[in-house]
């Protein structure tokens, strides 16, 4: 098969798909990757006019979509992220297009924006071949308005390379170390974590966190984190590799409104660290987790304390996260692929499909 993978800026292209492609390379088939912006591990075609947020570029995106899929001579295309998965599916390619949906845009359905959002989606779905998808609360949207077969929830995300996460040993600080790993924007909700220290320390447990990650966010952090007064409890160092922050950590503190499927979770279960969370989807999915209600601050607080001063989390956590592999979940995905969407025996898009497709454009 020739493969095309489409994400809306090249940083999402390097973060997620690098081991994903060389498999599927390794198995025989070419892949051609495509983004708004460049990429420097996976890179491809530069798509004129697609930008990380819907623009007035849509158009020009568009066609540039066409020409890609019939200069390439895709046989299907696999789309991330929601501006290049809503163009590329609305741009009329003769491919078929599978919707690799990370987070549909919402938890609860419970406003305006998340129904506008719900509305968008459904519309879309009728350009939709196949939806690869991440959760138990996506999958049961997906699977009620597609049929069964098109629809396959990979329960590992885009899977992990296992040497970059080894299982370490528990730092020996007498002192609780904690993680937070992530963007500092609204949906991961970082106000909170500082929240759940100010509560620990109401409950007497020494403890510090590591709030790894950069965002429009981060200097609200810094500036609530002073007035707060726990500058020696809360350190916010900006970019940081997540493998060295998590193996520093005895766990793993999550605070978002919804995921996806949380990559830093599965993370911190490669590296042997158990998560402390609010019950929320695609959260609640991940193995290992320690969840308590949505915003229960002072309930996960509470959860915390009760096993550090257990001894819980001075013990190894027996986490097996051989599941995980990024090599299985490119297994996995091609076979969706070959079997439900691209048929056997179809190798390349035949010419007559080409130049239908150039004349739209």
């Amino acid at each position: 098969m020739r493969i095309g993978l489409l994400t809306s800026v090249g940083p999402m292209l390097d973060q997620f798909f690098p081991e994903i492609v060389r498999e599927w390379e390794k198995a025989g088939h070419t892949v051609r990757t495509a983004s708004g912006t460049p990429a420097e591990v996976l890179p491809g075609t530069l798509i004129g006019g697609l930008t990380r947020r819907p623009a007035l570029s849509a158009r020009r995106a568009q066609r540039e979509l066409r020409v890609w899929s019939i200069e390439e001579a895709l046989d299907v295309v696999v789309t991330n992220s929601a501006t290049a998965s809503a163009l590329v599916r609305t741009a009329g390619l003769r491919a078929p297009v599978v919707y690799f949906c990370h987070g549909l845009h919402w938890n609860r359905l419970a406003t305006p924006m998340d129904r506008m959002w719900e509305t968008i989606e459904h519309q879309l779905l009728v350009r939709t071949a196949g939806v690869l998808t991440l959760n138990s609360d996506d999958e049961a949207w997906f699977r009620r308005r597609l049929p069964d077969h098109a629809v396959r929830r990979l329960h590992a995300g885009v899977g992990l390379d296992l040497d970059a996460y080894p299982r370490r040993p528990l730092p020996t600080s007498g002192r609780l170390r904690l993680a937070w790993v992530g963007e500092h924007i609204k949906r991961k909700r970082p106000w909170l974590a500082v929240d759940v220290m100010d509560a620990l320390r109401d409950l007497g447990v020494d403890a510090e966190l590591t709030m790894a990650g950069m965002g429009a966010l981060e200097d609200q952090t810094r500036t609530l984190v002073s007035r707060r007064g726990l500058e020696d409890s809360i350190h916010v160092p900006g970019w940081a590799d997540a493998a060295a922050v998590l193996a520093g950590s005895h766990a793993l503190l999550h605070t978002a409104t919804w995921e996806g499927l949380p990559r830093v979770m599965l993370e911190a279960v490669a590296v042997g660290r158990r998560t402390y969370a609010f019950d929320v989807k695609g959260v609640r999915d991940v193995p290992y987790a320690q969840l308590v209600a949505d915003r229960d601050v002072r309930g996960l607080a509470a959860t915390i304390a009760r096993e550090w001063r257990s001894g819980t989390l001075r013990s190894e956590a027996a986490q097996d996260a051989s599941g995980l592999c990024s090599r299985a979940v490119a297994a996995e995905m091609l076979a969706f692929l070959r079997g439900t969407i691209v048929p056997a025996g179809i190798g390349e898009v035949t010419a007559a499909s080409g130049e239908q497709e150039a004349s739209a454009a």
